[in-house]
Order: structure tokens, then C-alpha cells, then sequence
């Protein structure tokens, strides 16, 4: 199985996504109702275990792979990887915004990444990228469930600000600077596999397709709160 060619929603992939499914829910839960004490430590442990795969990451992209990543592909500088940063700094005292930012970046993001992952093999690549957004999603759904977390209307707003206004020109400026194949947030140009911006019109100016969509995107994900909010009132 170790070292077969991936199959998209094959046995491995279903028990996976099963699995992150399970955990994301019955942990969260499991913590909600014990004593601070008790949600401190798992608060840590999960902080330790994302802040560890952010670290041990770039290691193996450039050492244990058998065909290595290029250094300039491995800087923790995706969408993905940001929300990984935020839910560490957030689980350890970092403020608020730290957690919306997550919540919006790394619901969808990490999702749809383990839907349809970016692998070729059932391999430590395989592995690695499964924990990393499978901690992800347990992450989020830890501090709104077990810590009584959640997101405001307002903070769309604040988020989309943050990621359009100043994360943006950032990673683009940085993809410039280390030049090909620096490709984070695909802002340089377009994900090699079939995706939805095939649709769209050749870098820089898919942009203004990809970043509506973005935004749009974090309305959706908000649309059970305000379902909720407007059922209670």
C-alpha cells in the first residue's frame, strides 16, 4: 500500500478524509465540558504537534523525498501553512483575529486540499500533507468547539482586508523576488493539475477572478452562523 500510486477517493484516500472527519468532531466535543486545566493541555498539544509539522516540513521536502522539492517551494508561505502559523500563535495566547484568519483560511483551503490532495503516491508526502490539513481543520474546530470560539460577520471584513490589502502584495512581491518556481497562493501563475483557475484569465490578471472568489468563498463558509444567529434572535 506504502508507495502505491494515489487514487482519488480510493480505500486509502476515504479512510483518511473518514478518519480527519472523526477527530475533528469527537475530540472538539470530548473537550467542551472538562475543566480549563484539561483544554489547556490538549490547547498545547495541539499547538506542539501543527508548529512541529510546519517545522519538520521543509526537511523533508528538501532531504527525505526522493525527488526533493526546491528550497524556494518549501517556505511555509501558503494559504494553508499561514493558517497552520495563526492557529499555533492563537493556541498560545496570540489575539483574536489570529483565529478568524484561520477559521476562513483554513476551512475551505484545507478541505478542498484534502479532497482532491496534490500527490502522486501513497507516500510520506502523502502523510505529511494529510496531517498537516487534517490539523488544520481539527485546530479550528478545536477553538470554536472545546475553547467557544466563533466568527462575526464583521470579521469577513477584517479577514478579506488582511489577506487582500496586505498578505497579498506580500507573497506576490516575495514570489518575484525568489522567481520561478516560487508559486505561493498561485499568484505567479496558475496550480499545474487541472483546478478552477484554468477558467481563468492568464497571471497577474486572473486575480481579478481569484480574489472575489476568495472573498465569496468566506461568505459561504459563514452561512451556517448567520442561518444560526438569525434562527436565536
Amino acid at each position: 500500500m506504502f508507495g502505491t500510486d494515489f487514487e482519488l477517493f480510493g480505500t486509502v484516500h476515504l479512510i483518511t478524509i473518514f478518519t480527519i472527519i472523526i477527530v475533528s468532531i469527537f475530540l472538539p466535543k470530548f473537550f467542551k465540558d472538562k475543566p480549563v486545566e484539561q483544554k489547556s493541555i490538549m490547547t498545547k498539544a495541539i499547538a506542539v504537534i501543527i508548529a512541529a509539522h510546519v517545522i519538520i516540513s521543509p526537511y523533508k521536502d528538501l532531504v527525505w523525498l526522493e525527488t526533493p522539492y526546491d528550497w524556494r517551494e518549501t517556505l511555509p508561505l501558503q494559504m494553508c501553512d499561514m493558517s497552520e502559523i495563526f492557529l499555533v500563535w492563537f493556541f498560545l495566547g496570540g489575539p483574536r483575529v489570529l483565529y478568524t484568519c484561520a477559521f476562513f483560511w483554513g476551512l475551505g483551503g484545507a478541505a478542498m486540499a484534502i479532497l482532491t490532495p496534490d500527490v502522486l503516491k501513497i507516500d510520506l508526502d502523502y502523510i505529511f500533507f494529510m496531517i498537516g490539513h487534517g490539523m488544520i481543520i481539527v485546530g479550528i474546530m478545536y477553538a470554536t468547539v472545546a475553547l467557544g470560539n466563533r466568527p462575526y460577520a464583521k470579521d469577513i471584513i477584517k479577514v478579506s482586508a488582511i489577506t487582500t490589502l496586505i498578505l497579498l502584495p506580500i507573497v506576490y512581491v516575495i514570489n518575484i523576488i525568489l522567481g520561478e518556481p516560487a508559486n505561493f497562493w498561485y499568484l505567479a501563475g496558475k496550480p499545474q493539475g487541472a483546478s478552477l483557475m484554468d477558467a481563468f484569465p492568464e497571471p497577474p490578471l486572473h486575480l481579478l477572478y481569484a480574489v472575489p472568489l476568495t472573498i465569496a468563498v468566506f461568505y459561504l463558509i459563514y452561512i451556517p452562523y448567520f442561518i444560526k444567529d438569525k434562527i436565536s434572535k
